[in-house]
């Protein structure tokens, strides 16, 4: 598959980080869908400029942003602009392979990682086609805030998010992320603390 024009893939970009003598990603970036180029940017978060170009972003401890003004906008101009993305530590950037490697008696082996075939995908070679993902999506028409894609419910971060472009292998969605875990209810902490006091009567 070609790039698009003025697609700068990762291993490009630059200039880096440098830790202990490796370059290495942005901690913390923001990825949002680049319409012009039918992939994903990712802009360094601390210069707001941009790292690369990709189809696929992992992130870790990721919030979902939504600029307001720029919504409205859209709203009201009916044209698309940059207003909505999802930050958090870079943990991964590139497209997803089954294929890995290894140092055998010397050489370096190449191997697989799962026993899919074709088109098929599992969790081994695909993280995100996990049970514990759920799928996400953002309309600035229906919604001002990302939601999920089948409760509709308002996201707004996750410890654990995967954003691919429609060229990336695996699962037909955009936006995959594991659920912040619910807070206890009001009535189940005062009952706990109930429990605990008569627990501390008795001792």
């Amino acid at each position: 598959m070609s790039e698009p024009k003025g697609f700068v893939s990762w291993a490009d970009a630059g200039p880096r980080k440098v830790v202990d003598g490796v370059e290495v990603a942005p901690d913390r970036v923001k990825v949002y869908y680049n319409l012009q180029k039918d992939c994903l940017s990712v802009i360094d978060a601390e210069t707001g400029l941009l790292y690369c170009h990709a189809h696929r972003v992992e992130l870790h401890n990721a919030k979902f942003r939504v600029q307001l003004a720029g919504r409205n906008r859209v709203v009201k101009e009916k044209r698309k602009n940059v207003h909505a993305y999802i930050v958090g530590d870079c943990h991964d950037i590139g497209e997803v392979s089954k294929e890995r490697h290894r140092l055998v008696r010397g050489k370096v082996e190449s191997y697989d990682i799962c026993q899919c075939e074709g088109t098929m995908w599992c969790e081994e070679c695909i993280p995100e086609s996990a049970e514990q993902f759920r799928h996400a999506t953002y309309n600035p028409y229906k919604h001002d805030t990302f939601v999920d894609d089948v409760s509709g419910e308002s996201l707004f971060k996750s410890e654990r998010v995967v954003v691919r472009d429609r060229t990336a292998v695996g699962p037909h969605y955009n936006i995959f992320y594991i659920p912040e875990p619910k807070p206890e209810s009001g009535r189940r902490k005062k009952s706990r603390k109930f429990e605990n006091a008569k627990i501390l009567e008795l001792t």
